[in-house]
């Protein structure tokens, strides 16, 4: 039986079902799926983020409409769309600081082509339905909360590890829905320059740039490395990946990379379990498959810096949730915030 076969049988079955959209636009890709109310994914489909400058005139959320556009105009999301009750509207997680009560990106350093761009009207336009915009870390913390690794736990903090370093908070069993930039606060003073504007932010020591940057200086000083010969001898186009896969192959720059990583990862965890007592600090994104490379370390210093009463009980663990976490909890947070009645895609 095919897949469209196989999901509208399940539709069919549950044909009362609502459905939401989740869109996660990240510094890198860019993660859309259809979700249930259960958390359940019925459709996905991921593409690198957009850049207005590849385009022409065309702007960032142009194109970010096209490729929830395309998305839906795919056998796979008609088949749902056609047989489910409701489209509850759209959930949207953006990497930066929001206005949410204008719907507008104020400032995202990994995404810079989208500050100012009024996301959520755009959207609300194109496709007739109710959007939310949030934080793309608060709506991966959100998911964890809903149908992740956070069901248990009242007081928490989502770290996603990626581009940048993002960052969600969970307390009291519900979403600190503001600003928490765990990633800009200052870890080293008059340390290495940060893309929003800073200097010493967690995010250049910890993040899929900072591993780069790391890298790539200690090359441009003549340290001997693996990655010397990687990329047809461009380390240049060296990628967190080829890093990894160095690191495996017992690369010693490689491996200093990673575990720098989990020191200051470590330093900053630290530093939120003096401040929030939390139950668990989850953490996420696409670096987590090199957990093992900076685990270690980052446990060592939460030992050595955080006060003992606090962190004694504090669970470090991975995203349970690490294909569409950041989607699917933008849907869940659709969910979360419209009461309204729901509109057709095809009105």
């Amino acid at each position: 039986m095919s897949w469209i076969k196989l999901n509208l049988f399940y539709l069919h079955e549950n044909i009362f079902m609502k459905v939401a959209i989740g869109i996660d636009i990240g510094g890198t890709n860019t993660k859309i799926v259809i979700a249930d109310e259960k958390g359940n994914v019925l459709a996905d489909q991921q593409n690198p983020t957009p850049s207005a400058s590849a385009e022409g005139t065309a702007t960032i959320d142009d194109l970010l409409v096209k490729g929830l556009q395309d998305f839906l105009d795919s056998d796979r999301a008609k088949a749902i769309v056609a047989s489910t009750s409701e489209v509850s509207g759209i959930g949207i997680g953006v990497a930066g600081l929001l206005d949410r009560k204008k719907g507008i990106v104020m400032q995202s350093p990994n995404i810079p082509a989208i500050n100012g761009l009024p996301l959520r009207e755009k959207f609300e336009k194109e496709f007739s339905l109710p959007v939310v915009i949030e934080n793309d870390a608060n709506i991966y913390a959100y998911g964890e909360k809903w149908v992740g690794a956070g069901k248990d736990f009242d007081n928490f903090v989502l770290l996603t590890l990626g581009t940048g370093l993002g960052g969600g908070l969970v307390y009291k069993g519900e979403l600190y829905e503001g600003p928490v930039e765990i990633g800009h606060m200052t870890i080293v003073p008059s340390g290495r320059y940060c893309t929003c504007g800073s200097y010493g932010c967690l995010e250049s020591y910890a993040s899929g740039r900072a591993i780069l940057d790391k890298a790539i200086s200690s090359l441009e000083k003549g340290t001997d490395s693996l990655l010397a010969k990687c990329c047809e001898g461009n380390f240049y186009k060296i990628t967190p990946e080829v890093i990894f896969k160095t690191a495996l192959d017992g690369d010693t720059l490689s491996r200093e990379v990673f575990r720098e990583v989990g020191q200051f990862l470590g330093i900053g965890i630290a530093n939120l379990i003096n401040i929030l007592s939390l139950d668990a600090v989850i953490i996420g994104g696409g670096l987590i498959g090199a957990w093992d490379m900076f685990i270690t370390e980052l446990k060592r210093e939460v030992t050595k810096r955080a006060f003992k009463p606090l962190s004694t009980n504090v669970q470090i663990m991975k995203s349970s949730m690490t294909k569409d976490a950041g989607s699917v909890g933008a849907a869940g947070f659709l969910f979360k915030k419209i009461s309204a009645s729901p509109v057709s895609l095809s009105s």
